[in-house]
């Protein structure tokens, strides 16, 4: 069986592409995991959980140009696709490292964003990271991510698993592509209900938390850390 890792490495080159083929509506979750953050919000530093091969980094470098930005994830070569995307932007630095892995240094960042990326991990390093990312952000800070979710029951997870294949096949992946996806999702994925990431980081001190977009199966999740 493939890590995630090794899974990532082999598709770096592929990934942006293999992503607008597999996530329905992909630019309108992007669009909503900046447009409900407060106008008078300008980030000093910011942490790309997950980054990819830059996708998210990008609507980062383009609300907030001035920021310094941490890219982070697993894959080494995926890391190397995105520093070959931002190769002219100083501000960037990137990270190699596990979501479980990470030690982030407490009170490091004001904008924290992740986009399909947490699910990799089981639910229990799903806690400890609420936990981690809520210790590393400052007072009145932002925690925002998108990912995909499971049903509430396994009737509804099944039905978003056949409303994915029907749009993804709409947006041009192929039986190929899709059998990839099932057996590395079959392997490696953790999907959890909405109403569980709400609680869980309720329970990890965040404020306020809410859902600001969902389609099928893809949420945006927002949860703010009380100001002093």
């Amino acid at each position: 069986m493939k890590s995630v890792q090794t899974f990532y490495d082999e598709l770096s080159s592929q990934y942006t592409d293999l992503i607008n083929k597999c996530v329905p509506r992909y630019g309108e979750l992007m669009y909503n995991m900046f447009h409900y953050i407060p106008e008078g919000c300008k980030p000093k530093r910011i942490l790309d959980l997950g980054c990819g091969t830059g996708n998210l980094t990008d609507q980062v470098l383009k609300h907030y140009p001035e920021a310094e930005i941490d890219a982070l994830d697993i894959s080494a070569d995926i890391l190397k696709e995105s520093q070959k995307r931002f190769m002219s932007q100083p501000n960037v630095r990137y990270i190699q490292a596990d979501f479980r892995e990470m030690h982030l240094a407490p009170g490091s960042y004001d904008l924290i964003l992740s986009t399909i990326a947490i699910h990799h991990i089981p639910d229990e390093d799903k806690i400890d990271l609420n936990r981690d990312i809520f210790q590393a952000l400052k007072a009145g800070g932002l925690f925002i991510f998108a990912d995909q979710t499971r049903g509430i029951t396994n009737e509804i997870y099944e039905k978003h698993i056949s409303r994915w294949k029907e749009e993804a096949f709409k947006l041009g992946s192929t039986q190929e592509n899709w059998d990839m996806w099932m057996e590395h999702q079959d392997a490696h994925d953790y999907h959890t209900p909405v109403n569980w990431h709400l609680r869980q980081l309720e329970a990890s001190g965040f404020k306020d938390v809410d859902v600001i977009w969902k389609n099928i199966m893809w949420a945006v999740v927002w949860a703010g850390k009380e100001a002093i």
